[in-house]
């Protein structure tokens, strides 16, 4: 604009000067229910996922799926792998332990010391109770010698009373005879097992009268089942002696173990103890004065049974064993 008023050429307008914005904060009102005055709102926004959210859920999703596939493998694996393994302990019979003073405990007052006299010899053996007659089991190479005219029995029970014993039969093919001893009535039978249950690796416990000791109790295993044993046999009866599937056993066995009971875990009789391999013998020896070596043999149980059974019987129908 000039002096006299006249606008300047070029200008058609005065010049407009813009205010400067007010700022949110100048229009605070902390009464008003927007406290800011004139400021719209935001948009409401649709939230986004990241890419690298997604990729990540990606992942935990990858790894959860291939860790329940993982988990699905291992249980088909094992339930297909416990199908083709026998179950244990199902079909094995039941062997509770018991220790072995348990066991002597209980075999010892059944358990008798046999001295034998005759034809020249005597001779020192061991049986046990058979039955509720008070007759007793043993072997008959232990008896033998008092088979004859001049023989004598004698029986010696676990509290040292001794006994006057007959011979009520005996049979050399399976050397095993059966005595009876006078006033025998009050002893108890030991309980009798089943041979065809033992197994190899089964604890067993020995009692005799090893070199006239009476009482020895001796522990170990059975180490073999079924053996075929060829023992010396008796002077004058012309045969050795054949044990058919014997049970083998390392409880030391020594002269005088003869006839003597070779019981389970349970303190049953399965076996009587009849043989040993001696170290310096060329044969087996029924008595060996070598001592044991860990092999000594048993005759099973279930056999000894039927012909101690026989023996009686024949007894008692007035036959000569």
């Amino acid at each position: 604009m000039t002096q006299d008023g006249d606008i300047e050429p070029g200008l058609s307008h005065p010049p407009v000067t813009t205010a400067p914005a007010t700022p949110p904060w100048h229009r605070y009102d902390p009464w008003s229910p927007t406290p800011f005055q004139d400021v719209p709102a935001p948009a409401p926004r649709r939230p986004r996922t990241p890419r690298r959210t997604v990729l990540a859920a990606a992942v935990a999703v990858f790894f959860a799926s291939g860790a329940a596939g993982l988990a699905m493998g291992a249980y088909l694996e094992h339930e297909n792998l416990r199908s083709t393994l026998p179950e244990t302990g199902h079909d094995l019979p039941d062997r509770p332990a018991r220790s072995v003073p348990d066991i002597a405990a209980d075999a010892l007052p059944g358990v008798v010391t046999l001295h034998v006299r005759g034809v020249g010899r005597q001779d020192t053996g061991t049986g046990f109770v058979f039955d509720t007659h008070g007759r007793i089991l043993t072997n008959n190479h232990v008896v033998a010698p008092g088979d004859s005219d001049d023989g004598e029995i004698s029986v010696t029970f676990a509290d040292g009373t001794t006994s006057r014993a007959t011979l009520v039969g005996r049979d050399a093919h399976s050397d095993l005879a059966v005595v009876e001893a006078a006033h025998a009535g009050h002893l108890t039978p030991l309980p009798l097992g089943n041979s065809d249950d033992v197994r190899v690796g089964d604890p067993v416990v020995a009692i005799g009268a090893p070199f006239d000791l009476p009482g020895t109790v001796t522990a170990g295993i059975v180490s073999a089942t079924r053996r075929s044993v060829t023992a010396n046999g008796e002077k004058g009866e012309g045969d050795d002696v054949s044990y058919t599937d014997a049970l083998q056993t390392d409880a030391p066995i020594n002269p005088g173990n003869s006839g003597g009971p070779l019981l389970d875990g349970r303190a049953r009789v399965v076996g009587i103890n009849s043989a040993i391999r001696a170290a310096d013998a060329d044969a087996d020896a029924a008595e060996d004065t070598a001592g044991s070596i860990g092999l000594g043999f048993a005759i099973p149980v279930n056999h000894a049974r039927r012909v101690a059974d026989q023996l009686i019987a024949e007894d008692r129908a007035g036959g000569t064993g």
